[in-house]
């Protein structure tokens, strides 16, 4: 009885290390096998004591495998190395038949000493390999058989052909309950993220979702700065409820680093301050090129409000040309010369040299200031596509 509740703490523990049920079921057959096929060795020697070549031999071999049955009965072994070890007392054991046992048995294929022990090894193996361990235990097996009658037989052979059934079977039964095994811990697994999203999409719907929410809608109310930080929440909210429900959303795959919407990151900088036209079609920027240029505009947008004039405005054009995208930011303000920018660039105002022309530069495109000769200022700003 201890034995058993010793057996059953095991497989509960064995199953929690993710081992299947039906492999530890077939392990406790084998264990259980190797002791019922040693008792009928013992007795198929014994009814043949009188015919066979050394009656004293055959019982130390029994004895050997009596011992090597009690080892793993206890120790309930499964790892390779130790049931290669098996394999080969097997071998001997098998091969001592050729000079321990009856004549007929020994050269006539008829049985062997171990007898059905010698199952044991392709079945166990392939436990542990699956259908290729299996197979290639039996036939190891099967020329210990041949090599002990010294010739092709019918009764070898066809013992032999048992045994790779027996092997190959077992370890294709094997391989199919590690399979099944290995797809019930990931439904498993998936059930239990399924199960923590859902935990987390209601914390996350009853606060921050909420929050976002209002902050989107009060900022759209006030106009002006609060309009981007409306946007912006916006975004925000959407992402994090694709993030909480699972549902694949552009802006969860732009925060995961892929290409980036320029139009959609756009929306921030110009809400509020001016008119975004951009193509109907996305226009996908890596997701550094899209910050920056993103950086620019507001740059510019900055020099509308502070130098353009009170009623001036802005509008900002995407254009998306294959290898290159243009945006142009363009105003109706008071406007201004070459000469005003290259002097303020010279007494450090770096807002046109640095945050616009700077940032064009390092991308490796180009932007350029056009003067209207009735006022106003456009900033064109080339960025190649290519490129982190």
């Amino acid at each position: 009885m201890s034995q058993w509740l010793d057996g059953e703490h095991r497989t509960r523990r064995e199953i929690r290390e993710g081992d299947s049920l039906v492999l530890l079921a077939l392990w406790r057959a084998v264990r259980v096998f190797r002791v019922l096929a040693l008792v009928y060795a013992v007795w198929s020697v014994w009814v043949r004591r009188a015919d066979m070549q050394s009656f004293a031999g055959a019982l130390v071999v029994l004895a050997l495998l009596g011992g090597w049955t009690a080892y793993l009965w206890q120790s309930r072994r499964q790892d390779l190395r130790i049931h290669l070890v098996e394999l080969v007392i097997t071998c001997a054991a098998v091969l001592s038949t050729r000079w321990l046992d009856a004549p007929q048995a020994a050269f006539g294929g008829e049985t062997t000493v171990p007898g059905v022990w010698q199952a044991v090894p392709p079945t166990a193996l392939g436990l542990i390999l699956g259908w290729r361990g299996g197979l290639a235990a039996s036939l190891v097996v099967g020329v210990a058989m041949v090599l002990t009658v010294g010739r092709f037989d019918v009764e070898p052979i066809a013992n032999a052909g048992l045994l790779v059934m027996l092997g190959t079977c077992v370890g294709y039964g094997a391989d199919v309950a590690r399979a099944e095994q290995a797809a019930v811990r990931r439904a498993l697994r998936k059930q239990a993220e399924i199960a923590e999203r859902d935990r987390l999409a209601r914390t996350v719907h009853d606060g921050v979702l909420q929050a976002l929410a209002f902050i989107h809608r009060r900022g759209l109310d006030l106009g002006g700065e609060a309009a981007r930080l409306g946007v912006l929440a916006a975004q925000q909210e959407r992402s994090l409820r694709a993030l909480a429900t699972g549902v694949p959303l552009p802006e969860l795959e732009q925060a995961l680093g892929g290409p980036v919407d320029l139009r959609e990151a756009l929306k921030v900088a110009v809400t509020g301050t001016a008119v975004l036209v951009a193509p109907e079609e996305p226009v996908d920027l890596g997701q550094r090129r899209a910050q920056e240029v993103t950086a620019a505009v507001e740059a510019a947008l900055d020099n509308v409000r502070k130098h353009a004039g009170p009623d001036a405005r802005a509008w900002v054009l995407v254009d998306d040309l294959g290898s290159d995208v243009v945006v142009t930011v363009r105003d109706n303000g008071v406007g201004v010369t070459e000469e005003r920018l290259a002097q303020a660039s010279g007494v450090g105002r770096i807002g046109v040299a640095s945050s616009i022309h700077g940032r064009i530069a390092d991308l490796g495109g180009r932007a350029s200031y056009l003067f209207g000769p009735g006022g106003g200022t456009t900033v064109e700003m080339w960025v190649p596509k290519d490129g982190g």
